[in-house]
């Protein structure tokens, strides 16, 4: 009896640490008045690419709005400075709808609600630290 309580005991802190040895983040998409269509993501770690090359995002994903919420989540990341561009993908295309003067028709966003003044903002101006644990971050597609 007290072997097996040793071994449930061992099991439970082995599994904290293993928890708090890893970084998790999950992302909240905010994309007020909508409850259709998917939002995608790019999760950039570092500047290379950001913010609109998928080929140099270290993960991408698409997730359905659901109340006005898209919500993604990331498991094992290594540490470091990430930044995240996100859009609305009303017809679930996968391509965000331009105008005639490449000006973007779907709502968009990045991590840090960052914006550009002309263009999209920097990798910098969108960017978050990310240590170990479980870390929660939030925008709104505008």
């Amino acid at each position: 009896m007290i072997n097996q309580a040793i071994l449930i005991l061992s099991t439970l802190l082995m599994g904290l640490s293993l928890s708090e040895n890893s970084t998790n983040l999950t992302i909240q998409v905010d994309v007020q008045g909508e409850n259709a269509g998917l939002v995608q993501l790019l999760l950039f770690k570092g500047a290379k690419g950001f913010p609109d090359q998928a080929s140099a995002a270290i993960e991408t994903a698409s997730a359905k709005v659901q109340s006005g919420k898209a919500v993604f989540k990331f498991k094992n990341l290594e540490t470091g400075v990430y930044a995240v561009s996100a859009f609305h993908d009303v017809d679930g295309d996968g391509v965000m709808r331009k105008n005639l003067f490449g000006i973007p028709k779907d709502l968009y966003g990045f991590s840090n609600d960052a914006r550009g003044t002309f263009s999209a903002p920097t990798f910098e101006s969108a960017s978050f630290q990310l240590s170990r644990g479980e870390h929660t971050i939030s925008f709104t597609l505008k």
